[in-house]
């Protein structure tokens, strides 16, 4: 997927169209920049490997389409990169979709899924504390801190959903911007006094017997469309057909990752591009990892009442409707029917 075509490779492309006696050039690959945050939940920057090694899953890899994995902190900061047109797909929070639709103005639609909380019976991202620490009940997060990966992320956004239906304001705790792979050491170290869990995490939490579950994203919010892919309308129309072939590759291999027979290939790619260890990974492709749907397709039910839930406890200023306008699942639904057949 992140694939680097290299200068003798584009030589020898020409030299071969040249003595054909190919009249044009060859097409150039329509370049994709994919935001990311952490993984492997986002599969973006799994995919490169995949490609590598099953390049049957991928075939327009650096064919049609270049895609390219960029991570950001959150969901939030890829609003300003969008803007600036340098982020083809966004993976934004709900929230966030929000936010850069009232706020920054950006013309976008919802393409497609990443993942899901707390639906299905996958994995539901606890909020947790300690246990025989000051925090009792939700409510007692009034004048302590909290660790978030970003300000306005779907982590973040539950979490302070979770706190003002409790009569915690924003101004009345500490926010923490932290990694995910940070938060465990800091709450560790009483640097802050709750922390998001990502699942590759939960287990040492819980074999350290310290701490405990304040509360779910699930108990917040509900089931979760925690991100989604998003993208500008204005470059859907100008690519569409290299799109399609994207979501084709990206469908295929969303499915390759999710198959039980695939599992120690999967684990193995995980390995080697989160660098973390079997034991923290053991969770994945499994129930304990967030959701995935197979056919990439995002749950726009979820999100709207996310946004909703969000705008009414005033985690952010405005609630969007995303039907029709801001949703485009054509993309996905023609890239599913080339693969399935119907």
């Amino acid at each position: 997927m992140i694939r680097i075509r290299h200068a003798a490779a584009a030589a020898a492309l020409i030299a071969v169209a040249s003595v054909a006696g190919t009249p044009a050039p060859a097409q150039t690959p329509v370049p994709i920049n994919v935001g990311w945050a952490q993984a492997p939940g986002h599969l973006a920057p799994l995919l490169d490997v995949l490609a590598q090694k099953h390049p049957e899953i991928m075939p327009h890899d650096g064919k049609t389409y270049s895609a390219k994995a960029v991570r950001f902190a959150g969901s939030t900061p890829q609003i300003e990169a969008m803007a600036a047109n340098e982020l083809e797909i966004a993976a934004f929070a709900p929230s966030s979709l929000a936010l850069a639709i009232t706020n920054a103005r950006l013309d976008v639609r919802v393409v497609a899924d990443v993942i899901q909380t707390g639906t299905h019976g996958y994995f539901d991202q606890p909020y947790m504390v300690l246990k025989d620490g000051p925090i009792k009940s939700v409510a007692d997060v009034k004048g302590k801190r909290v660790a978030t990966n970003a300000i306005g992320s779907a982590s973040d956004a539950a979490m302070r959903v979770m706190l003002h239906k409790h009569g915690v304001e924003d101004n009345q705790f500490t926010t923490v911007e932290a990694n995910f792979a940070n938060m465990v050491s800091m709450i560790e170290q009483n640097k802050v006094d709750l922390i998001a869990v990502m699942p590759q995490f939960e287990h040492k939490l819980d074999e350290a017997g310290k701490y405990r579950t304040l509360f779910t994203m699930g108990q917040a919010i509900g089931p979760s469309q925690t991100v989604l892919w998003a993208m500008r309308e204005d470059f859907i129309k100008a690519h569409r057909a290299a799109l399609v072939d994207f979501f084709e590759d990206h469908i295929r291999a969303v499915r390759w990752f999710l198959e039980p027979k695939n599992r120690d290939e999967a684990l193995a790619i995980a390995e080697q591009v989160t660098k973390q260890s079997p034991t923290d990974l053991a969770y994945a492709f499994t129930r304990k990892d967030f959701y995935r749907s197979p056919d990439a397709a995002p749950n726009i039910k979820a999100a709207q009442q996310d946004i909703e839930e969000a705008a009414k406890l005033h985690v952010i200023p405005k609630a969007v409707t995303l039907e029709p306008t801001y949703v485009d699942l054509s993309l996905i639904e023609e890239a599913k029917r080339r693969i399935d057949g119907k």
